[in-house]
């Protein structure tokens, strides 16, 4: 009879507990009921909602809902004008005549189309004293060349042009320099280009003037002078681009959207000090200047065909509120309580990890249909499925215990592969032994089986790395051929490499005894690192590498690893970019510490083609250039790419469409069943609409 005594004493515990699990699930369906939210079931508190460092998942997902970027990829992966709404560039030729009667010969000239290449298009002229200001249309290399040949050289004045750079501003150490200068006649004209260079145009005895300028700088070697001797020239080039912004955006504060925070954003990410590595994006802008609340110029030292894709990643921040707090506190008030421009808007965060999105009515676009995204995490799974089954979950990220439930239960769910966005791989330290060898990098290469090393999660699906580009770029059709499993060819490769295998050991070793060991450093917070690291080793030690695996807190492998390139080999993982620009990840003057190229390639071939794939225009020409790099790293192997991830979400089914802005209507919009194009979940997700909502606005499916 004890078991019946058993459940008597039980009894009024499992009512009390009973109740108590149905009021929470109760209430969590009332609440999903009650605020009429579009909602997300998340396995994982929400992270930091901070645009400045690049996230991944539901995290990810929020922040590019809350933020917009300056310019977007379209269905097809081409940019195109978002927060810009349009640029266009210019070339300005400053030319010096011989005499003002001179000038006023060749303006006539340009005026008639006499001195005006065909298909140049001028367009703006001046004329001050002996002074010709021409702007042309466009950028283009050797512009400035052409327009020159067919001037009459008799109207040209005779100068030899000298170029002074500073480290800091030119103007006061320049001007000191003119004070006491004996040699200062001989300067005809001085022409400054932004803060830190002029252009002198010097007549007469050069050479004293020259000397007495190197003698000047040479005793103030703190400036970091760099004096550069032109030639004989008569003009100057300068190109700009304008840029305009789109009108009538609004920060989520209400605050309009401008060429400010624009400015500011460029200064403050692209300083030494910055939380992303921008600078050497940036490197062609000399001098960012607002000209009006939503025109910007752009005066470039360099003109690379790439240099939109730079504007592309830079995130922008309101200036007003950085300006009112100060530096020192506004980051963190700014993550605290993001501020975008984005469809969508912070409504509050939620006890258990989650927040609330509102849409955000004042969007440039038009608002999305969807007035509330609530992103929840549920109690359990039973509370999950209590809300599927009553229609109150739209999206829900899976777990292990989920994902067996669906597949029990055909049908009920739709699953979304997302396209993979985080590449995984091993750097290896190439100014090391044994990494300085090719041969040993490629074998240890082939004796990995990438079978065994990647693995699908409930959430993630990961896949060979086949690209350095994002999936589906129409400059990179063709597959990055990286090297295939093969053990023996590994054994032999090594064995070539003068590694021979000690058979007591099982360690393969150098002419001096010396074993082949390394050691990898991973990021102990990575489960995913450290699980693959353990695989890797384990590998390698199947040809008889010994690993030896290092875990380190992620502050400790940046500071003391990763900038100092204090390493072996170090595992890591990035965003695969849309950009096509890789110089600051492999080319050689990136090689040193704190650079880009962690690995330390320098490799005259790929420095040829990454230099190429900046400058090229032509479509035709863009693709065999970005898989003739492709082809360089896969024979180089200054990594070891492990494979990449995408993510998996699963929707209630024919729970969700897709309700489209069209852009040539103010309110307008189409409807698309839901799916992922090849630009991913970013393209789509702000757009995510229910069908009852559609039924509401009378919208339907097309």
């Amino acid at each position: 009879m004890f078991w019946l005594r058993t459940i008597l004493f039980s009894l009024p515990l499992l009512l009390v507990f009973g109740g108590s699990w149905l009021f929470d699930r109760v209430g969590e369906l009332q609440l999903s009921h009650e605020t009429g939210a579009l909602v997300c079931a998340i396995a994982k508190p929400v992270g930091p909602l901070n645009p400045l460092v690049p996230s991944a998942g539901v995290t990810g997902e929020i922040i590019d809902l809350l933020f917009d970027p300056l310019l977007v990829r379209d269905d097809d992966l081409n940019l195109r004008p978002h927060l810009f709404d349009s640029w266009t560039s210019q070339t300005v030729v400053t030319i010096r005549c011989s005499s003002e009667e001179a000038a006023g010969d060749s303006e006539a000239r340009l005026l008639s189309g006499e001195y005006l290449d065909e298909g140049v298009e001028m367009l703006a002229l001046d004329r001050t004293g002996s002074v010709l200001t021409v702007v042309l249309r466009g950028i283009a290399a050797g512009l400035e060349e052409r327009l020159m040949s067919r001037f009459d050289k008799g109207n040209l004045g005779n100068y030899l042009l000298v170029r002074l750079r500073l480290k800091h501003s030119v103007h006061d150490s320049f001007a000191a320099f003119l004070g006491s200068s004996v040699e200062k006649t001989q300067v005809r004209m001085i022409e400054y280009v932004g803060d830190r260079e002029v252009n002198l145009f010097v007549r007469g005895d050069t050479d004293l003037f020259l000397r007495e300028l190197e003698l000047y700088y040479e005793s103030n070697r703190n400036l970091d002078p760099d004096i550069e001797v032109m030639g004989e020239q008569c003009f100057t080039t300068a190109r700009e681009m304008l840029i305009d912004l789109r009108g009538g955006v609004k920060w989520h504060d209400g605050e309009p959207f401008t060429t400010a925070d624009v400015v500011y954003s460029y200064e403050r990410l692209t300083r030494p000090d910055s939380p992303l590595p921008l600078a050497s994006s940036f490197g062609f802008v000399e001098r960012l200047q607002a000209l009006t609340p939503v025109r910007l110029k752009v005066e470039c030292r360099d003109v690379p065909a790439t240099m939109m894709e730079s504007w592309e990643k830079l995130p922008v921040l309101p200036e007003h509120l950085f300006g009112e707090r100060g530096e020192g506190g506004a980051l963190d008030a700014f993550i605290t309580s993001p501020i975008g421009t984005g469809p969508y808007q912070l409504a509050s965060r939620r006890q258990d990890g989650g927040v609330e999105l509102i849409a955000n009515e004042s969007y440039f676009r038009g608002a999305p249909l969807e007035k509330r995204i609530g992103y929840r995490r549920f109690s359990s799974l039973e509370s999950i499925l209590l809300a599927l089954r009553s229609g109150l979950v739209e999206v829900i990220e899976p777990d292990e215990r989920f994902t067996d439930w669906a597949t029990r239960n055909p049908g009920v769910i739709t699953t979304l592969r997302c396209e993979p966005r985080i590449q995984h791989f091993v750097a290896w330290n190439l100014d090391r032994e044994p990494f300085g060898s090719n041969p040993v990098r490629l074998a240890l290469a082939k004796a990995v089986n990438s079978g065994e090393v990647l693995r699908d999660t409930a959430t993630e699906f990961q896949q060979p790395v086949t690209s350095l580009f994002f999936p589906g770029m129409p400059y990179s059709d063709d597959p990055m051929l990286l090297p295939l499993h093969d053990p023996r060819g590994a054994e032999n490769l090594l064995d070539a490499g003068g590694y021979k295998l000690n058979e007591s050991s099982g360690l393969r070793e150098d002419a001096d005894g010396e074993g082949l060991t390394f050691n990898l450093a991973v990021n102990e917070a990575n489960a995913a690192h450290r699980r693959f690291a353990a695989v890797l080793a384990e590998q390698w030690a199947g040809v008889g590498v010994r690993v030896e695996v290092e875990l380190l807190g992620w502050s400790e492998l940046l500071t003391s690893r990763l900038l100092t390139r204090e390493f072996d080999a170090v595992m890591l993982s990035w965003e695969i970019p849309f950009e096509r620009d890789r110089y600051q990840v492999w080319h050689s003057s990136g090689a040193g510490p704190g650079g880009g190229n962690l690995s330390g390639l320098r490799n005259e071939r790929v420095d040829e083609i990454l230099e190429q794939l900046r400058s090229v225009e032509d479509a035709a020409e863009v693709r065999r250039v970005a898989e003739s790099l492709q082809k360089a790293i896969a024979e180089v192997q200054p990594c070891y790419f492990i494979g990449e991830t995408g993510r998996i979400l699963t929707v209630r089914t024919e729970s969700l469409e897709v309700y489209r802005p069209v852009a040539a209507a103010v309110n307008g919009g189409k409807v698309l069943p839901l799916g992922i194009g090849k630009s991913g979940l970013e393209g789509v997700r702000p757009w995510w609409v229910r069908p009852e909502t559609l039924r509401e606005r009378g919208l339907n499916s097309e």
